[in-house]
């Protein structure tokens, strides 16, 4: 029966996805594990899964060894060994994890018994992640991938000149120049507002430096003399001394007699008025 376990990925390009091989021991005891996964660049081998039956007697001694070469050096690069001595013979399930390290590194995998006992029902998956930016340039929306675009027109020297329109990066350099204009042209126009600003607080400065004029607001004294100044008739005089024309504007409302009568209408009518009343007997509180 074999084990088969898988993560779900993830839907990010930038993200790792993670899943788990076939059953590696399926045709046989001895593997190649680059037939086992995908033609992806940059895979990373984080652990092994392992499921089989082991055939044998208690009173006998036997071990079962799983391992991986180590394909850029001598000995293996993974190992379990699982002791039977004394025990009889059962099945195991179990998941060994690894300190990551790319798949080139892992050489042919292999299950075997030293000692006595036979093997059955035999599965070995190998747990392993991919991330899809190991190589920045190979999606746009990869965190790298701008750096590793300039480093790449860089060392092509194609930042000066024209690509080869058949260049696998030719639509990313035509999108990078127009970015890099854009950013440019954006850089001058925040450069020129500032100096914009910076002049006008400059014109200001000198404006207020005529004569002194900043050492003198801040003395005192100073301030005291230039408002006698600025009080002055011979500076304001201009400002008020205007003539207007003009003669004697007479009354035109006469009165008969110095006595105002009262308006009794009026006066019954607010008798009779109850915000009056109101008014009137508030004074009293």
């Amino acid at each position: 029966m074999a084990l088969a376990v898988c993560l779900c990925p993830y839907s990010s390009l930038s993200e790792v996805i993670n899943s788990s091989t076939n059953n590696a021991a399926k045709n046989g005891y001895i593997w190649q594990m680059l037939n086992l996964f995908p033609s992806q660049t940059g895979l990373e081998i984080k652990g092994v899964f392992h499921q089989y039956t082991l055939n044998k007697d208690e009173s006998t001694n036997g071990s079962v060894i799983i391992k991986n070469k180590n394909a850029n050096g001598t000995g293996n690069i993974y190992k379990n060994v699982d002791s039977w001595d004394g025990i009889a013979g059962s099945t195991k399930i179990g998941y060994d994890p690894v300190t990551p390290s790319l798949l080139p590194l892992w050489g042919d995998g292999s299950i075997s018994v030293t000692g006595n006992g036979t093997l059955s029902d035999v599965s070995v998956n190998y747990h392993y992640s991919f991330d899809p930016c190991f190589i920045p340039l190979s999606d746009p929306s990869c965190p790298d991938f701008q750096a590793n675009l300039y480093k790449y027109l860089l060392d092509n020297n194609l930042l000066n000149s024209e690509p080869d329109i058949n260049d696998p990066y030719y639509d990313e350099w035509l999108k990078f120049e127009l970015e890099r204009k854009a950013e440019k042209q954006e850089e001058l126009k925040l450069k020129k507002a500032k100096e914009e600003e910076e002049k006008k607080e400059v014109t200001m400065e000198k404006v207020l430096a005529i004569s002194g004029a900043v050492e003198k607001i801040a003395d005192p004294a100073e301030q005291l003399n230039m408002l006698t100044e600025m009080a002055a008739v011979g500076k304001i005089n201009s400002y008020y001394d205007v003539k207007i024309d003009g003669g004697i504007y007479k009354d035109t409302i006469q009165l008969n007699d110095s006595n105002i009568q009262d308006n009794r209408k009026a006066l019954r009518n607010l008798r009779n008025d109850a915000n009056h009343r109101k008014i009137v007997r508030s004074q009293y509180k």
